[in-house]
């Protein structure tokens, strides 16, 4: 019989706008994004990152639960950021180190829980979702 895994995730998606770390060090954001998905608890298993002309950077990062990405505006020194993990990792943790080391003057942050009621009962839900 093969493994099967919930079919539950969450995805938190972040705006980050005035931060004080440049926005276009490559080596740097991808450095901290690393260690981000470390907090998370996260297993990165490959990455591809890409320096834009004349600024801006992406870096996506492949987890073995999903995928962490930043796209970097460094005119507007803001980002968009994601993370999406399958199963009950907390993903609050990868905004907060960022949060931390980037030190922006604003803010935004959504986390969606993803599933399908079709596939996944109430009761198969981490609590969380439940109240």
């Amino acid at each position: 019989m093969e493994k099967r895994f919930d079919f539950y995730g969450r995805h938190l998606l972040l705006n980050f706008s005035g931060c004080e770390a440049d926005m276009d060090d490559l080596e740097q954001i991808e450095c901290d994004m690393v260690r981000a998905v470390g907090a998370v608890g996260a297993t990165i298993v490959a990455n591809l990152q890409h320096k834009f002309e004349p600024c801006g950077v992406s870096v996506i990062l492949m987890l073995s639960e999903s995928h962490a990405s930043i796209h970097t505006y460094p005119e507007y020194r803001a980002c968009f950021l994601d993370i999406f993990t399958c199963g009950e990792l907390d993903v609050m943790p990868f905004g907060e180190v960022l949060e931390k080391l980037w030190r922006p003057k604003s803010v935004s942050r959504q986390l969606h829980e993803r599933f399908d009621p079709a596939i996944v009962k109430s009761s198969q839900l981490p609590l969380m979702l439940r109240k």
